[in-house]
Order: C-alpha cells, then sequence, then structure tokens
C-alpha cells in the first residue's frame, strides 16, 4: 500500500510557511528562519530538513503518558498518506489556511506540516503555549490543539476561536464541562482519536452543532474490532504494520461508531471490583472546577483503593462540598477513599496526564504520610 501511494504522489519538497515559499533546495531562507525564526517556525525548520533527507523514514517519539516514551520509525509514504486522509476527511483543499501551535517533536504537530506540504495549505505558526492564539489576526481554516488550550483560550480570549473554521482537540479525553462550553462557538469542533503508532487521528466525532455525537467514528478505510480485552483493535491500510492493538477499552456500537471507556492499564481494581477512572472523571467533571485526576494506591486487603488528586486546595467548607456531591453522583466502589491536594498535577507535552509520575507522586506522599 505504501508503494502504490508512492507512485501517486512524488515527496513534497515545498512548504508555504507564514508567507514564504519554503523550498528544500533554498538553503539560505531555511537557515535564515531556522537563526531568527520563531521558536515554534525553528522547530519547523528542524522537521523539514529530516523530512528533506536522504532518509526515506521519519523518526517519531510516543507521548509518554503510560511510560516511558518509544522512538520508533515510519516512512514519508505512509505519513503523506494519512494526511491525505485528513485532508479529505475535512475538505481542505490548495491554498487554505492551517495553524500549527503544537510541538513538532510530536506526532500532532509534525501531520500538521505534512499536511501542509501534501495539501499545498498556508501553514501559520503561532506558539507552543496555553494561549495559542494570542495574537493571531488572521482567518485559518483549520486548527489543532490540546483540551488545555482549548480550555484556556474559552475562558481566558474566546472570541479568537471565531477566527477558526474547523478545530481538532486531540491528545487527551475531553470532560463535559469543556463540550457544554463550545456549543455557541461558530467554529466546528471535533475529537479526534489516534495515537503516534495510527500517524495521528483514525476517527472523530464533533463536539457541537448539528453533527455533534458522543461515539467516535472510524475514518474512511479504517477498520476496528474489539480483542478479548475489550480493547481497541485498528486495521490501518497505510502503515507498515496494517493491525494497532491498543490498551483502549471500547464499546462498539451497531453503526459501528465506538466509545473509549478508558485504558486498560488505568483500570483500578479494588475488592475485585474494576472502576473506570475515565468514567468517574466524566462523573466529577459536573461540579469539580479545577484539575484533577483520579488515581489509585496500593492496598494489602483491597489491592488498590481509588483516590482524588485536586491540584490546588479546598478550605474544609469546600472539601465536605466536594465530598456530598461525590457521594450523589459515584457508586460506593468508586468513591475516593482518599483526597490530595498536588501543587500542579504532572502533565506531558501533548496535554495527557503523566500517570507513570502521578502514581510515582502517590506512592511517595503515602510513605511519607505513613
Amino acid at each position: 500500500m505504501a508503494a502504490r501511494y508512492a507512485e501517486l504522489e512524488p515527496i513534497p519538497d515545498s512548504l508555504h510557511l507564514n508567507g514564504q515559499h519554503l523550498r528544500s533546495s533554498d538553503h539560505t531562507l531555511l537557515d535564515r528562519i531556522a537563526e531568527q525564526g520563531s521558536p515554534l517556525a525553528q522547530e519547523v525548520i528542524v522537521f523539514l530538513r529530516e523530512w528533506w533527507s536522504e532518509s526515506h523514514e521519519i523518526n517519531l517519539t510516543t507521548s509518554g503518558s503510560t511510560g516511558q516514551p518509544k522512538t520508533m520509525t515510519v516512512s514519508r509514504e505512509s505519513m503523506m498518506a494519512s494526511a491525505r486522509l485528513s485532508l479529505r476527511t475535512f475538505g481542505l483543499k490548495a491554498g487554505m489556511k492551517a495553524l500549527l501551535c503544537l510541538s513538532p517533536n510530536f506526532i500532532a504537530g509534525k501531520m500538521m506540516i505534512v499536511r501542509a506540504m501534501v495539501g499545498k495549505l498556508e501553514l501559520i505558526t503561532t506558539q507552543i503555549s496555553a494561549d495559542p492564539l494570542e495574537g493571531l489576526s488572521q482567518r485559518v481554516d483549520f486548527a489543532a490543539m490540546v483540551p488545555f488550550q482549548l480550555s484556556h483560550t474559552i475562558a481566558k480570549n474566546p472570541e479568537t476561536l471565531d477566527l477558526i473554521s474547523k478545530l481538532i482537540i486531540g491528545g487527551s479525553a475531553i470532560d463535559k464541562q469543556l463540550v457544554h462550553s463550545i456549543q455557541t462557538l461558530s467554529t466546528q469542533v471535533f475529537h479526534t482519536y489516534g495515537m503516534t503508532e495510527t500517524l495521528s487521528h483514525i476517527a472523530i466525532r464533533q463536539l457541537n452543532g448539528e453533527g455533534a455525537s458522543e461515539n467516535f467514528w472510524p475514518l474512511e478505510g479504517i477498520r476496528i474490532k474489539a480483542d478479548s480485552r475489550k480493547c481497541l483493535v485498528a486495521e490501518v491500510p497505510f502503515l507498515k504494520e496494517k493491525t494497532i492493538a491498543t490498551n483502549d477499552l471500547i464499546e462498539i456500537m451497531p453503526d459501528g461508531s465506538f466509545r473509549v471507556i478508558g485504558r486498560a492499564d488505568d483500570v483500578i481494581i479494588t475488592a475485585g471490583n474494576k472502576i473506570h477512572p475515565l468514567r468517574v472523571e466524566e462523573k466529577l467533571a459536573t461540579f469539580v472546577n479545577t484539575t484533577f485526576v483520579v488515581g489509585s494506591i496500593p492496598d494489602n486487603k483491597a489491592g488498590a483503593l481509588p483516590v482524588l488528586v485536586v491540584e490546588g486546595r479546598l478550605d474544609a467548607g469546600k472539601l465536605m462540598q466536594l465530598w456530598q456531591q461525590m457521594e450523589q453522583v459515584l457508586e460506593a466502589r468508586e468513591m475516593p477513599r482518599h483526597i490530595f491536594f498536588a501543587e500542579e498535577i504532572p502533565m506531558i507535552a501533548s496535554g495527557k496526564v503523566n500517570r507513570r509520575q502521578l502514581n510515582d507522586w502517590l506512592v511517595q506522599k503515602m510513605n511519607r504520610e505513613a
């Protein structure tokens, strides 16, 4: 399949970036941007030089949200096929503008650059920050953010989102409060499902407008099924390894759409009961107004106990109110046995909770308090 894609289209050797037409042969312009451009534009040049090198493969680094980051290599043809699938899905045409505000060190940023090259889009860079639209004054047709960036933008500068026609959100789950806050936006917002191994998204769900859904729909040519663990297995035709097995627990609907329940390696087994942190977090998101995460601590009798980690602190009155609200919406087995306060919940660059670091922090905290 990769060879077939290579025959259809040559490797693109140019990119429209911030009003300039970059070509692989124009070393003077590339050097100038690499030295004098904005930090994100400089990162783009680093990726372009790898893309335009003699190597036929690109190095990718997994996010590391559940373990140590891993390095893998993929063909440029596979990345181009993924890009074409996105271009078709979102109706992106030559000359349209795409916004890059995610690091090209990770798959989301790399694929935005590849989409721009393959689709002959005008790529615009801002900054990798909580407020990536700050200073943006022109309309863009397509952009990608992580949930934290969207949440912060809505809280601080919601009017800037009107500059974006279509916005994809990926990297982690999206809570119901954030979904509710985007319902009045003119921007079409989509939640994506994918990972480094699938070269960005392979399924989407619309979050606002007439097409809004709680279910993900596989993109054209992508097939999904559940394995014996009820985890998602995806057949992705443009990958060297056609079948990708995941640790994401899913529920497949009769119409072919699916819902993500959580990760198999995040499931908390307490006294024989299975608790899915993502489902508990969805319930708590309706009234917990700060960053939080459901985790677990080891227990000699139960095996593990669910706990709630809240960023910041709550006074006694608010803590009691939180406890009473949890008792109203959670099943007895889901109730956190402890509430911990953290100055900052550890995150990785893609916006996901760093579960490994969080678990280490919880164990250290329990040892100190023992």
